[in-house]
């Protein structure tokens, strides 16, 4: 499939400077502490004051009370690599007081948010203060629930809340309206450990700088996996957080390394976002999450080798079900001609909820149309969607909310679930809506390439001011750019399976290397001696005592005019 290359508009000469322009960092005009807060952040200095969280006093007298008084205090989470690090935080900072908290995470087959077997569960536990982690927000039957069982409720979460609140003692959102707190972006771990610090200004000598610092790998985690934006105090998490991790010494983190084969001193945002945050959330999506928690506040090294062990089958089992389910729907698209619409829906009754998601999002990528694939359960079927930029799949969902049992999510992703009986009118009107909303323009693949780099500009000095722009993610993604005219010198398939495509070019007197990852390039266009125009990330190797230039290519294209 032909890709559209989109070059951003150029405002500035120096390549740094256009990229900070690019993600919004700076406007305009320059500002050199605005470049130096991004570039440099300071641990110390760029959190923002917690209290101007909404419930925060009330929230921190109300735990200060549980401290004192030995109460025994529940943890109802998230089941996924947001939620479950969150809890761990909780659960490690309730350690230092001699607390051990009971902990409920429930499985994705009981759905997100509360559920009433995990509250009298905890309450069966005598749990008379209960947090939430990663959820809640619109918790309103169940949050009363807890209330009628004389336990108190803190909800800490991140997510949109609707106009009016559950009534809970607290509830901790910076999404709030008319929340004060500046940054509004945080994960639901970040705003654990937002309340954490708070504790730790009245238990300096419990929750200690050391604890702070040490335990960021924690949000860190939630952070980069839950893809929130790595902008303003997120990414100061991430950024401190990565380096926390690279020497962590939790058993946990050890134990996934050794079991994943993960160079440890080289954990990145991509080593977390698709090798470490997959295994801590592949078991909510087989099954139960426990052991994902487990292995996060285990302190036996024998014990965390065992649980990453089974984290490991559990992540086998989730690729294997992943690559079964994304093969069925590909052959049903092609056998079915489903092409023809501009939105692809699909059900079976095999298919897996908490895999259906992740699939569709490959869908997306190999057919650019936004796609809802559902479980087939009997009377319901359960779906979960995802999309491309140019279609907001909660706002057409909100248009067929007549067919509809429920849905929720956001432009990008979404959840539903429909009745049988209306399947087939669900899927009729939401197709007419997307195409009429959705342009053949729309379904071409486009690249949004950050500027272009003459081939005299690449090199080492240049890439190695770009690293820090790391970590990368939301809001601040890898650079993409564009060299014209690089004479190419040979090619050949390398890796495991032959997948990757590796390119060599002239670069002045040195010849450079790329690569293409699971390359579709038809080879047939490569030729050497002939010129080339590519599109790529900028990157960096360091072998042999050597730093190497490294190019991720994403397109290439003979023809040097084809982009402009």
């Amino acid at each position: 499939m032909e890709k559209i290359w989109k070059i951003k508009k150029q405002k500035f000469s120096d390549p740094i400077v256009q990229l900070l322009y690019n993600r919004g960092i700076i406007e305009d005009r320059l500002s050199q502490k605005v470049i130096e807060d991004f570039l440099g952040p300071d641990f110390e200095k760029d959190f923002h004051n917690q209290e101007l969280l909404p419930d925060f006093a009330i929230a921190i007298n109300r735990i200060k009370k549980a401290i004192e008084n030995k109460e025994k205090i529940g943890i109802f989470a998230d089941y996924d690599a947001d939620g479950i690090p969150g809890a761990a935080l909780l659960y490690k900072t309730f350690q230092l007081f001699d607390i051990t908290p009971e902990v409920y995470i429930p499985t994705r087959q009981m759905g997100y948010g509360f559920n009433r077997s995990g509250i009298d569960y905890l309450i069966d536990k005598k749990c008379s203060l209960i947090f939430s982690v990663d959820l809640g927000i619109k918790e309103f039957e169940l949050a009363k629930y807890i209330s009628k069982k004389g336990a108190e409720l803190i909800i800490t979460d991140h997510h949109l809340p609707d106009k009016k609140l559950p009534k809970a003692l607290a509830v901790i959102n910076p999404k709030i309206a008319g929340c004060k707190y500046p940054f509004k972006d945080l994960a639901g771990a970040g705003v654990v450990f937002k309340i954490i610090q708070g504790l730790a200004k009245i238990y300096p000598k419990k929750i200690t700088e050391g604890f702070l610092k040490w335990n960021l790998e924690l949000p860190a985690i939630s952070t980069i996996s839950d893809v929130v934006p790595l902008l303003g105090e997120n990414r100061v998490i991430a950024k401190f957080g990565l380096l926390v991790l690279r020497k962590s010494k939790s058993p946990g983190i050890k134990a996934i390394c050794e079991k994943a084969a993960i160079n440890q001193g080289e954990i990145n945002s991509y080593t977390i976002g698709f090798q470490i945050g997959p295994r801590i959330n592949a078991p909510g999506r087989i099954d139960y999450a426990t052991e994902s928690f487990e292995i996060l506040v285990t302190d036996d090294l024998s014990e965390a080798r065992e649980l990453a062990a089974h984290l490991e089958e559990q992540n086998i089992r989730r690729q294997k079900a992943m690559a079964k389910i994304f093969l069925q729907a590909s052959r049903e698209i092609e056998k079915r001609n489903l092409l023809k619409d501009k939105i692809i829906i699909l059900s079976d009754p095999d298919w897996s909820k908490g895999i259906i998601g992740p699939v569709a999002s490959q869908i997306v990528e190999k057919y650019f149309r936004p796609t809802i694939l559902f479980r087939d359960e009997g009377n319901q079927l359960v779906g979960s969607g995802r999309s491309i930029t140019s279609f907001n799949l909660v706002e057409a969902l909100e248009k067929v909310k007549e067919y509809t049992k429920n849905f929720g999510g956001h432009a990008g992703a979404a959840g539903v679930r429909v009745e049988k009986n209306k399947f087939a009118k669900f899927r009729e009107a939401i197709s007419k809506i997307a195409n009429q909303a959705i342009s053949d323009q729309d379904l071409l693949v486009k690249i949004n390439i950050d500027l272009e780099l003459a081939k005299d500009k690449i090199n080492i000095g240049l890439f190695k001011e770009l690293q820090k722009f790391e970590p990368f993610g939301m809001g601040n993604p890898r650079p993409i750019f564009v060299s014209s005219d690089l004479r190419l010198v040979s090619h050949r398939y390398v890796g495991k399976e032959s997948k990757h495509l590796q390119l060599r070019f002239v670069l002045g007197t040195k010849e450079i290397k790329g690569i293409v990852f699971s390359s579709e390039i038809d080879d047939k266009i490569l030729h050497a001696g002939e010129k080339y125009d590519i599109v790529y990330n900028p990157g960096l190797n360091f072998w042999d005592g050597k730093w190497w230039l490294d190019l991720q290519v994403i397109d290439i294209k003979g023809n040097k005019n084809s982009h402009r």
